[in-house]
């Protein structure tokens, strides 16, 4: 097996176990509003999103080190992953729960685990890719960091819409605005 394929098979392994963990990081840290910006606050669709977009920066920050000099579009493949991650989850948890009427938590975190196998395969898809413009690099960095900043945004500021919301107790963001 080469490099490139067993740092994807560490990736599903790290980002199942991490975004596992960090769903418990929260009330581990009493509700810590700092630590927030980063892990989910509370049940909704949104902030459970953060579980893989995390996961995926904590484990990019062991992987570029050492393969950045043996692929290409690095941050597109990652950017993209975690898109592909994010809308599996989201198309999963909405198609189940209308057709089953209610949330099943088996369900929920076999959603996360196949969003995490389709990023890693996707990323290592376009890992090996010949390489795109600066220009492409450079946006696809920025957008990036974008998704983050708007996972830790609209925790503090929630847009009160379904995803956003709690159905657990009605309430949104880390505030617990109803």
């Amino acid at each position: 097996m080469n490099t490139l394929k067993r740092w994807r098979l560490a990736g599903i392994i790290t980002l199942i176990i991490s975004g596992f963990l960090l769903h418990y990081v929260f009330s581990w840290t009493n509700g810590s509003k700092i630590i927030g910006f980063f892990v989910p606050v509370n049940e909704s669709v949104w902030e459970h999103l953060k579980l893989g977009y995390w996961s995926v920066v904590l484990f990019s920050m062991a992987e570029y080190p050492q393969i950045k000099h043996r692929v290409t579009n690095y941050f597109f493949a990652k950017t993209l992953g975690v898109l592909v991650l994010e809308i599996t989850i989201i198309i999963i948890f909405y198609g189940y729960t209308f057709i089953a009427g209610k949330d099943i938590f088996l369900i929920d975190i076999l959603s996360y685990i196949l969003g995490v196998m389709s990023c890693q395969y996707l990323t290592y898809a376009f890992l090996r890719e010949k390489p795109f413009s600066l220009p492409a690099a450079r946006l696809s960095a920025a957008a990036f960091i974008a998704i983050g900043i708007l996972f830790g945004v609209t925790t503090y500021y929630p847009p009160h819409i379904g995803i956003f919301k709690d159905h657990n107790n009605n309430t949104y963001g880390i505030n617990k605005e109803k």
